[in-house]
């Protein structure tokens, strides 16, 4: 982190079958291209990593996931599961657009491969200025609550009819991914009613 870096908000990885790593999401100050969320602050997101581990000591490797993002984290920003299979907690990152309506977010998950840790979902960019590239790499996702459960990586997410509004959707979709053999696969994909999703009566993130 730079000098005049400020820690936000750390995290904490439990080993599993490696190693436990610290996740930290700072923030500094500089000249930036102004962004109308946040004029001159940014966030980064750092994986700290044990490297040269030996008996009471490690050497500390820092893995800079993204930087120049507008957006700021909450305690939700980051969450962990394994959705990969390897017995380590994968990173599921969750920015949420602090100037927008509708829960808009990025949403992407971080797995360690070797020495390095690689994004492999989440492709898009969560724009936070006005086509001037200042913002944060993930799907870009609206009134969609995601997360974990038993290996898989799901979505619960609203589908529109031509007379439905943003509030109220016709009925929700949920999607269930799984890590298989270096890509993601979808294993079920089913409709529910908005009065009787259980997911979203789980303190959904982010909250539709």
């Amino acid at each position: 982190m730079p000098a005049g870096g400020r820690i936000r908000h750390v995290w904490y990885v439990p080993a599993g079958r490696t190693v436990p790593e610290v996740v930290v999401g700072w923030s500094y100050r500089g000249r930036h291209v102004v962004s109308a969320i946040s004029p001159d602050v940014r966030y980064a997101l750092t994986v700290w990593h044990p490297d040269q581990v030996s008996a009471g000591s490690a050497r500390w490797t820092p893995h800079t996931l993204f930087k120049g993002s507008p957006f700021p984290f909450d305690s939700t920003s980051v969450r962990t599961a394994d959705v990969t299979g390897d017995g380590h907690r994968d990173l599921l990152v969750t920015i949420e657009c602090n100037g927008c309506n509708h829960a808009v977010a990025a949403a992407s998950v971080y797995a360690d491969r070797g020495s390095t840790i690689r994004r492999i979902y989440g492709r898009g960019f969560l724009d936070g200025s006005k086509g001037q590239h200042v913002g944060v790499p993930g799907r870009v996702i609206t009134e969609t609550a995601w997360g974990a459960w038993r290996g898989l990586v799901w979505f619960d997410e609203p589908h529109y009819g031509p007379q439905s509004s943003i509030c109220c959707p016709d009925y929700r979709v949920q999607t269930f991914l799984r890590w298989n053999r270096g890509r993601w696969r979808t294993v079920r994909r089913r409709k529910v009613s908005p009065e009787r999703d259980n997911y979203l009566g789980r303190r959904p993130v982010p909250a539709p």
